[in-house]
């Protein structure tokens, strides 16, 4: 499930997962082609003018370029070169992280190094182990739609990739006990189960320490990273490792 990464893509810079407040689709719309910072396209609640991630310097942190990337979208649409916002730490705090000098805004519905998005891994597993429908169902209503509208393909290989991946999730939600509510059903001996239960209660899930509430596996996942920390403090992702913690 290795993302297609084009342009100037550092691979060592920090990543740093944002709620946008769009859908992937409305992101790439009003992004693509601006050529301006995407906190001042999207009037997004960052200012690092006060103090760099990477270094906690003032008037630091400088927005310098936008990488590609491949991204499949909610629905299901492939966008070959998606823009994602890079800055550079000019070094003037204390607390420099010295393998890192850029770091990047990802847009909270995307997995690092993975094409497919957070909604859409769940939507697919969400259709086999919450609907009941077979795998080999999921694949042909997906290549019917991707006919139909130029979506993306999935292969069943991909699909199993998205089963171990969210068994992961579950382990790294067991290992730091964030969830006490969920713990015991998560730990049924059936992996069925156990990803059953995950979908259930990501879709569920509400965050609401935002100036609107966000809702779902999305909103879960940004719940985790920040009570790890957010970026103030390089916290771990639920979905996915970025490039400082691989």
């Amino acid at each position: 499930m290795a993302d297609i990464v084009e342009g100037n893509a550092l691979p060592t810079e920090i990543q740093i997962t944002t709620v946008i407040g769009y859908t992937l689709r409305e992101y790439y719309s009003q992004v693509t082609g601006s050529g301006r910072d995407v906190i001042e396209v999207l009037g997004l609640p960052y200012d690092f003018t006060e103090r760099c991630p990477l270094c906690g310097g003032k008037d630091c942190a400088q927005f310098i370029c936008y990488y590609y990337r491949g991204v499949i979208d909610e629905k299901g649409t492939f966008y070959k070169a998606f823009p994602i916002a890079r800055y550079l730490c000019k070094g003037k705090g204390t607390a420099l992280i010295v393998k890192h000098r850029t770091f990047s805004l990802l847009p909270f519905q995307l997995v690092p190094y993975i094409k497919y998005s957070i909604p859409f891994i769940t939507n697919s597993l969400k259709r086999v182990y919450g609907e009941e429908s077979s795998v080999k169902e999921l694949l042909d209503y997906l290549a019917c739609i991707g006919a139909a509208a130029g979506y993306i393909d999935l292969s069943a290989s991909s699909f199993y990739g998205f089963r171990s991946f969210i068994l992961k999730c579950i382990d790294k939600m067991l290992a730091l006990g964030f969830y006490k509510e969920a713990e015991s059903a998560l730990q049924n001996p059936s992996e069925r189960q156990r990803i059953k239960v995950f979908l259930a209660f990501a879709e569920d899930f509400t965050f609401r320490e935002t100036s609107a509430s966000i809702r779902g596996p999305c909103a879960l996942g940004y719940d985790y990273y920040m009570r790890n920390g957010g970026y103030l403090k390089n916290g771990h992702f639920l979905f996915g490792a970025p490039s400082q913690f691989r």
